[in-house]
């Protein structure tokens, strides 16, 4: 069946799962350590300039937090997929 979808490494299908779902954590992880900065650095700065930056800028970390779901969702379909992959591998041998 792995061949017959075109899967021609079932491990290394996975580790990209693993992977893919390692880059989204470290992802949001980053933007929301930068956000947190971002709020301690601006308690001091408090013009107009500020304001458009920080409502800009937590707006991006939004949509990264939304990529990041994205990319953990498929990294479950990529593990459950390959999960099924070796049940039928295994019974098949």
């Amino acid at each position: 069946m792995a061949q017959e979808v075109g899967v021609r490494n079932i491990g290394e299908l996975k580790q990209f799962g693993n992977d893919l779902k390692r880059l989204s954590e470290q992802l949001a992880g980053a933007f929301h350590a930068a956000e947190n900065k971002m709020h301690h650095v601006c308690d001091g700065w408090n013009d107009n300039v500020n304001i458009k930056f920080m409502n800009e800028f937590q707006k991006d970390v939004k949509e990264i937090d939304k990529i990041a779901a994205h990319m953990q969702e498929f990294s479950k379909f990529i593990g459950k997929s390959c999960d099924i992959l070796e049940m039928y591998q295994n019974n098949r041998f």
